[in-house]
């Protein structure tokens, strides 16, 4: 009989945990609320090598439950990201020392950005301040190089007369209007404004959409943290107009001169962009090639292609 007991408590104790442990999973993948992607840009994914030629991005977002600056309520949701990047932009001519061959200048961009969504059932509104640096301290030239180098890639970037060292900032707006077609096709409307020592610009993007995807308060098509954990896979298309009025990246600052070369920022850029998108209950997948008209008069237009990998928890 002692035996007997013994054995049926093991039994319910086994039961117990398994439940408890259920519950505790069951608690953990409801209350996911976070997530972090990483984003690799480059120009070699359509065999070039030029102007935004290179780029890595990692991001953490997060799904807000109080207020923060936005008032959380019920009909909306807020999410904080937090992104730390590199960027690489190179002339056409990567072997020369001489500026007079370049149709831009070198330079890189070692930044941080963060930013506070607020996204309703049909538009989002999002805020966000950048800063960082350019010149060697952004490092972005000696990763190409060592790059090249370690790839055996046959040209050697010079990095001459790049642009100098800068702290730099930037605030930056951007709207979003989600029009729903059907359960499977929807229409943005994405305007974006950016204010600052970086860049100052007026940007305006038309995207369709079309495919499996969620609302817009738990879509991937805003980089949203998913409450639901529905899966998503989608394509898009993208046509957009981009107004500059200060790319320093290109002109250099103007509040000083002590750039070795510069270059005249074209003011009238368009964009076309294409992609998919798969995102599983945790995982996130995304390839995308993103065209624009070209950035300064010497130049050409430009194609790169950009992977994300992401999850959540």
């Amino acid at each position: 009989m002692p035996k007997l007991i013994q054995k049926l408590n093991e039994a319910l104790f086994v039961k117990n945990s398994i439940f408890l442990v259920f519950l505790l999973y069951s608690n953990f993948i409801e209350s996911q609320n976070q997530q972090i992607d990483l984003t690799i840009s480059n120009d070699k994914f359509v065999f070039i090598d030029r102007y935004y030629t290179s780029g890595l991005h990692l991001s953490y977002r997060k799904g807000l439950k109080q207020n923060f600056i936005f008032t959380k309520q019920e009909d909306n949701k807020l999410q904080l990201n937090i992104t730390v990047g590199n960027e690489t932009y190179t002339p056409t001519n990567l072997n020369s020392f001489d500026n007079r061959d370049f149709d831009r200048p070198y330079a890189g961009w070692l930044f941080g950005k963060l930013e506070l969504g607020r996204i309703k059932k049909k538009s989002a509104l999002f805020f966000a301040v950048e800063s960082g640096v350019t010149g060697e301290e952004s490092l972005a030239g000696k990763l190409q190089i060592r790059l090249h180098e370690f790839l055996n890639i046959g040209s050697r970037p010079t990095w001459a007369d790049e642009i100098a060292y800068k702290w730099l900032f930037n605030f930056k707006a951007s709207k979003i209007y989600d029009f729903q077609l059907n359960n499977k096709n929807s229409i943005q409307n994405q305007i974006e404004a950016s204010l600052g020592s970086k860049d100052t610009y007026i940007m305006n993007n038309l995207v369709y959409f079309f495919g499996k995807f969620n609302d817009l308060q738990n879509s991937s098509r805003l980089n949203l943290v998913d409450n639901s954990q529905n899966k998503e896979f989608y394509g898009f298309i993208l046509a957009g107009y981009k107004y500059v009025l200060l790319n320093t990246l290109i002109q250099g600052s103007p509040f000083d001169d002590d750039d070795p070369f510069t270059s005249i920022s074209t003011q009238s850029v368009f964009k076309l962009s294409a992609g998919a998108v798969l995102k599983t209950k945790k995982n996130i997948i995304k390839l995308g090639y993103y065209f624009n008209t070209k950035e300064t008069p010497l130049s050409t237009s430009h194609t790169y292609g950009a992977l994300t990998f992401g999850f959540s928890f």
